[in-house]
């Protein structure tokens, strides 16, 4: 069997590539453009299924700045709202409150709505000209799973999105049956591409992370496929069935499948990683998971959401292993992240290149900043 590692293709434009200027990454009115160009605009993971409100029960949160109400009727039908009352536009709920109930009532007027988002009724309202109840239902937000996560859209007409066959080459590793071990939030001091980039490549791991460095034994190859990019730890001289495939196979390729039942004994083991454009950071292993998300707060302030899962069969020690493999992990991509931003604030350009092999997931990343905001896919700042 030939298991020489397939070369994959230079992206178009990566030769020439350069990486983005400081303001990108610091002004506030960059970032101002940025929310309504990509944020407003695509498909933005919100938490895992678990984070959802029960029957009958509602919680508040933003998004990129979007008020929404996630809503879980009776029945058990999860539905997104504008976290707007349609009167005077009072937030029905504060950021971050939990309810629960047969209604939700607006704190300004009491205005009442049922848990599918009609008006029930307008307090006090009187007889404006023409006002019926059903015009005045909560405006829709899109809602969406794929896996065990949750995606909203500001426009709730979108199409639903398509991750397309890279996520899906993902369907081997049971995530859904991973019990959740890690749950935390935190408010990090950078620009949410910062992170973004950090984690599309891994030229730096031999350096901020060499506990888990593997550059001796594996390769990092990365394919990209519209709103996806697949990174896999390629052996090179594999000695697992499981090793032969991520050797010789593409993800999604017949066979890639069985990789998620891999046998595995150490974290960071038989891992594929996928950056799902703009905000969704997603390991996988045959017997953990990490998901990553991000919602950012301004130019150099973004709240980083981390979900560790283990599989089921994990004992309390491997769970702990795992734990602490991640943490340090993050951590250090944390300080580095930090201290990059420090360097855009100051507004000091790098007019850096970018590694043709290495930073080809910075250059995915590039490639669809540029796109959001109307630019041609070039070379130029």
């Amino acid at each position: 069997m030939d298991i020489t590692p397939r070369r994959i293709p230079d992206p178009d434009g990566i030769r020439t590539a350069r990486t983005l200027p400081a303001s990108w990454y610091a002004d506030a009115a960059h970032f101002a453009r940025e929310l309504q160009a990509v944020w407003r605009r695509e498909w933005l993971c919100v938490g895992d299924q678990l984070d959802m409100p029960a029957p009958g029960a509602w919680k508040a949160i933003v998004v990129a700045g979007l008020p929404v109400l996630m809503v879980r009727g009776r029945e058990g039908v999860l539905r997104a709202f504008l976290n707007v009352c349609r009167h005077r536009a009072a937030p029905l709920c504060e950021t971050g409150d939990e309810g629960h109930g047969a209604a939700l009532s607006c704190p300004y007027h009491a205005w009442l709505y049922r848990l599918d988002g009609s008006l029930a009724r307008a307090h006090g309202v009187g007889e404006p000209e023409g006002f019926d109840t059903a015009d005045f239902s909560l405006k829709p937000v899109g809602l969406a799973m794929w896996r065990r996560w949750v995606f909203v859209h500001a426009d709730a007409d979108a199409a639903p999105p398509d991750f397309g066959p890279l996520a899906a080459a993902t369907q081997g590793y049971p995530v859904e049956d991973m019990q959740l071990v890690l749950h935390e939030a935190h408010e990090r001091p950078f620009n949410w591409k910062v992170l973004l980039e950090n984690y599309s490549e891994n030229y730096h791991t031999p350096f901020v992370h060499p506990e888990i460095d593997t550059s001796n034994t594996h390769d990092y190859p990365m394919v990209a496929d519209g709103l996806t990019l697949y990174a896999w730890d390629r052996p090179l001289c594999p000695t697992t069935d499981a090793g032969e495939r991520m050797a010789t196979l593409l993800p999604g390729e017949d066979g890639w499948d069985e990789i998620g039942a891999a046998p595995t004994s150490i974290p960071y083991d038989v891992g594929s990683y996928l950056t799902i454009w703009p905000n969704l950071m997603v390991n996988v292993f045959p017997d953990a998971s990490l998901a990553m998300w991000m919602d950012p707060l301004s130019a150099n302030r973004t709240v980083v959401h981390r979900r560790l899962y283990a599989h089921p069969s994990a004992d309390a020690a491997s769970v702990d292993a795992q734990i602490d493999a991640h943490r340090l992990v993050h951590l250090q991509d944390i300080d580095i992240c930090t201290a990059v931003q420090r360097t855009h604030d100051a507004g000091v350009d790098a007019d850096g290149v970018l590694a043709t092999v290495e930073e080809r997931g910075v250059w995915f990343v590039h490639q669809h900043v540029r796109r959001a905001l109307g630019r041609d896919v070039d070379t130029s700042a």
